[in-house]
């Protein structure tokens, strides 16, 4: 994740509007008719099968154009089954974003691990650019702990136990913090200049954390006060939110949204 420059084209909204349109098409579809598909001009529509490329999400073709590949379809196994998901958070995370003038994005736990689902920028003020379908354990950063203190005692210590070297661990001390004020902090720790606050979306039944709701941006912009306060707007986000992906996933959903497996990106903790 890095902070996004002034100026800097909004390509993280509109490479997602490219894929939803690529998807729905013919494959391989030209460069032309995803452009008039999706209303955008040549140039843009271009600018952005091409960031989808470098990141894996889309194939080209040769002359014959785009056609998704691997990295789509394995986070088309987490969203395929339930596309109402995004349409049911997105209102969440878009008056989020708003209220706090940050970043706002959604992640769903997998497993071990967080997936970076949805994500919406600030009406007004920095963006942060960020990659959907980004996956890390839950032991590291502020979006993985919130979901990783809330766990039953016995899978956190296993999870935190058997997590990666390179990757910082958290004391029982700070998962016992985040546990007692609802909310993990993290400051400039793995993404220098970036600041975050997360909150778990708590299952209602009372079974495990379904993934966790984040806000962020530039540290500079950011006190340690100001993220205690952004977490009551957050956590508030989090108790409106978790009950719509809960009637969505069922009970335990995250264990079935284990196949969602796109490798490991050492570098995208918060």
């Amino acid at each position: 994740m890095r902070q996004v420059q002034p100026g800097d084209d909004d390509v993280l909204l509109r490479a997602v509007r490219v894929l939803e349109t690529l998807a729905g098409m013919e494959q391989p579809a030209p460069l032309d008719a995803v452009a008039q598909r999706t209303g955008l001009p040549r140039t843009k529509a271009y600018r952005a099968l091409r960031a989808l490329e470098r990141d894996g999400f889309v194939g080209h073709v040769g002359r014959l154009g785009y056609r998704t590949s691997g990295r789509s379809l394995s986070l088309a196994l987490l969203l395929g089954p339930r596309p109402i998901l995004r349409q049911r958070a997105i209102s969440v995370l878009t008056r989020l974003s708003a209220a706090t003038a940050t970043t706002s994005t959604l992640y769903m736990r997998s497993g071990e691990h967080r997936v970076l689902l949805l994500a919406t920028p600030p009406p007004h003020g920095p963006r942060l650019d960020v990659t959907l379908g980004e996956r890390a354990p839950l032991t590291s950063g502020c979006v993985g702990q919130a979901i990783l203190a809330f766990l039953p005692a016995e899978t956190r210590d296993a999870l935190v136990a058997h997590s990666p070297r390179n990757v910082p661990r958290p004391t029982p001390e700070e998962l016992e913090g985040i546990e007692r004020r609802g909310y993990a902090i993290s400051r400039n720790a793995n993404h220098v200049g970036i600041s975050g606050v997360a909150a778990p979306l708590r299952d209602p039944s009372g079974a495990d954390p379904l993934g966790s709701l984040c806000v962020a941006g530039p540290a500079g912009d950011l006190t340690d006060a100001d993220l205690h306060r952004l977490s009551r707007p957050l956590i508030a986000a989090c108790a409106e939110l978790a009950p719509r992906i809960a009637t969505l996933i069922g009970q335990d959903g995250w264990i079935r949204q284990e196949a969602l497996d796109i490798g490991m990106l050492p570098d995208i903790e918060m």
